[in-house]
């Protein structure tokens, strides 16, 4: 497999150790014409941010420290002039320059051309839809949005975003490649924010608002998240969570504060209303958004009771437990 990231920022970094700790060689590519010494400055510094990142993974223990310069040797700097000899063997393509649609434009169109029509071009962007990008690609039924959580090294979801035009054997192929090197891929169609950066804008922004509002302090605001908020949603999911506790529990909590806060942020989005008016109210009638007819209803609770308990062991926050 012939993987080549094409940036060497943040991101472009974070996405060639992914693929070096899972054992392939990549390249990665600078995205600019620069003078030879202002790119050996480029490779200089990468190469210590690589090295610095690899160091703090053998801190955690996650990798030993005599492998971290076999990890290093499986990333291949390259300066811009050396785009086209390594891009036509290319199988799959990973763009991660700047947020800007004229870089991008210039670098997807760059690689449309003088690429193979089966090697797969994917964007790492975050705010740039799929079906915008995709007309700046020959062939663009190889091409979509990948967005990797930072630090991808870590974090194992992958949002994939196609575009109208992509071809589903290529969706599979990345599930597939996603999913050798320990990711969890998921699909999502092309929209502002994708899922994560979607919910968690509005999330950082409440958060915020009540920062300003004076109605806690920094500290207890984020504390109440990790704590609260964070550990609970480590466990359930959002829409899970829901059919847990009521899809009309969340209506009437969304009126009231709707009411006392005197703004429509609160409100129930249709979907609730309808599974109110449709009794389909999560656990307690087996439906909801999801389908309970056939789950063990206290074998769940209990596994996901488990869960909990992992976490505030992993945490250092085990309830205490005193029987007298």
């Amino acid at each position: 497999m012939n993987i080549v990231i094409v940036g060497c920022g943040r991101m472009g970094q974070g996405i060639a150790l992914t693929y070096a700790l899972a054992g392939y060689s990549v390249h990665l590519l600078d995205a600019k014409t620069r003078p030879p010494i202002k790119f050996l400055e480029l490779l200089d510094q990468t190469q210590k941010d690589l090295y610095e990142t690899l160091n703090i993974l053998h801190k955690i223990d996650l990798i030993k420290k005599l492998h971290i310069k076999g990890i290093l040797k499986k990333i291949t700097i390259l300066k811009y002039s050396e785009f086209y000899k390594n891009l036509n063997s290319a199988d799959v393509i990973f763009e991660c320059v700047p947020e800007k649609l004229k870089i991008k434009k210039r670098i997807l169109e760059l690689l449309g051309n003088v690429t193979n029509k089966k090697t797969i071009i994917s964007s790492t962007t975050s705010t740039i839809l799929s079906n915008e990008l995709s007309q700046f690609v020959k062939f663009p039924e190889r091409f979509l949005n990948a967005h990797w959580l930072n630090p991808p090294y870590l974090m194992p979801l992958i949002e994939i975003s196609p575009a109208k035009e992509t071809n589903i054997k290529n969706i599979n192929k990345m599930f597939k490649l996603f999913k050798s090197i320990g990711k969890i891929p998921i699909k999502c169609s092309p929209s502002p924010g994708y899922i994560v950066p979607r919910i968690q804008t509005l999330a950082m922004n409440e958060a915020a608002r009540i920062y300003q509002e004076k109605i806690a302090s920094s500290e207890d605001i984020d504390k109440a998240v990790i704590y609260g908020f964070g550990l609970r949603f480590a466990v359930l999911g959002l829409l899970e969570f829901i059919d847990w506790g009521g899809v009309d529990t969340l209506d009437n909590a969304s009126d009231y504060m709707t009411k006392s806060m005197k703004n429509k942020r609160f409100s129930s989005p249709n979907v609730i209303k309808q599974h109110v008016s449709k009794n389909n109210l999560g656990i307690s009638t087996k439906s909801g958004f999801m389908d309970w007819k056939n789950i063990d209803i206290n074998n769940y609770q209990e596994q996901k009771l488990l869960k909990f308990i992992e976490m505030t062991k992993l945490l250092g926050i085990k309830p205490k437990i005193k029987i007298t």
